[in-house]
């Protein structure tokens, strides 16, 4: 009966899944920008080119995907800021716990030198000092979503679509056209809104509606819709062809509100939602992703592996064709042991938490 029970408690292992393969994404796209696999595909060109541009075109989501996941289960969550307000030490403790530990643990180790007082100070206020950007806009995305939800809730389905409209035109349509050299003195965002490529809170705010919108007013189906996957692809090679077609189109390639990989991120989640099993390992292993992320891209954890750990910066790593293997085994390596400090952080904090219980059940029977 308890085993019944805890099937029937289990959430579906589709989108936590899709976390896992999103965090994945991540890592390879730190690989790109901060190993060096981009400036070395462009170096050598041709097929090694056409092979990073459609990885990296495919890989162009997880940001967003993850927003719209928060957006898709939390609007009906039906919190209160009270209680939205108990959940924010589950998200800030482990925030602070690895800005202080990687910084001052990895000076301690001579892994790395903390610069000045001021980087010092810096790692005790993770968040206003956007150590890690999008945990900080994650985190007032979480205060202001009990608010965004009564919103939402109260709009029809038309009404929603509208606003959603509105929304994609403003950000995914009209900001990254000001990037055009071409149009830049006939349409501006300036002083109106700055979406920094899709990185601040307006497009995680939009993202995380529009997950409140697929979970509100779409249908899930019964099997999994492979013309999502089929829309996704088509996705990635619009954005191949505008590339080749249009040079100035590579600085809004990139953006991770770009309107092709914003409707990479609704196919996405859409596929995966209507992958029907449960697993308690894909969940678990979902939930340790946000530590994943924070431990391999902190400042001075990054500088070090793409500097001292990894070659991918080097022509001698791309002597063999075997390359592409490489770089996949180092994001499943990166996860596989980022994943492992992460778990022993819950279990620290796990027990921490039993203790603290215990010692106050002793206090108040004393008392």
């Amino acid at each position: 009966m308890n085993e019944l029970k805890s099937k029937k408690a289990m959430r579906d292992s589709g989108i936590e899944l899709l976390r896992i393969i999103m965090m994945l994404q991540v890592i390879f796209l730190h690989i790109c920008d901060h190993g060096g696999y981009r400036e070395q595909a462009f170096s050598l060109g041709g097929k090694h080119e056409l092979l990073y541009m459609v990885t990296w075109l495919s890989s162009r989501c997880p940001v967003y995907v993850f927003i719209l996941i928060f957006g898709y289960f939390s609007v009906t969550s039906n919190k209160t800021v009270g209680q939205m307000g108990k959940r924010l030490p589950k998200i800030y403790l482990p925030m602070l716990f690895y800005s202080l530990l990687l910084a001052f643990g990895g000076q301690l180790l001579n892994l790395w030198e903390l610069e000045n007082t001021e980087t010092k100070v810096q790692a005790f206020l993770p968040v206003t000092s956007r150590l890690w950007y999008f945990m900080s806009v994650y985190i007032i995305l979480l205060i202001l979503s009990p608010f965004i939800n009564r919103c939402l809730i109260s709009l029809n389905a038309k009404e929603y679509a509208f606003l959603l409209g509105f929304l994609f035109l403003l950000f995914s349509v009209w900001s990254p056209l000001t990037e055009l050299e071409d149009l830049k003195e006939v349409i501006s965002t300036k002083y109106v809104i700055n979406i920094e490529g899709g990185k601040s809170l307006y497009g995680f705010a939009f993202m995380y509606i529009l997950g409140g919108f697929l979970r509100l007013h779409t249908t899930p189906h019964e099997k999994c819709r492979f013309r999502y996957l089929a829309v996704f692809i088509l996705m990635t090679a619009v954005n191949y062809v505008l590339y080749r077609v249009f040079p100035d189109y590579y600085g809004i390639v990139d953006y991770n509100s770009n309107p092709f990989a914003v409707i990479q991120c609704i196919c996405l989640l859409l596929f995966f939602r209507d992958i029907k099993f449960k697993s308690a390992a894909v969940n678990h292993i979902a939930g340790l992703t946000f530590g994943i992320y924070m431990i391999h891209d902190n400042k001075y954890v990054r500088d070090h592996i793409w500097q001292e750990v990894f070659s991918v910066n080097e022509k001698s790593f791309y002597s063999t064709h075997l390359y592409p293997l490489k770089i996949a085994a180092i994001c499943i390596g990166i996860f596989i042991f980022c994943g492992c400090i992460e778990q022993l952080r819950q279990w620290l904090f796990a027990g921490a938490a039993k203790l603290g219980r215990l010692i106050g059940n002793k206090t108040e029977g004393r008392s």
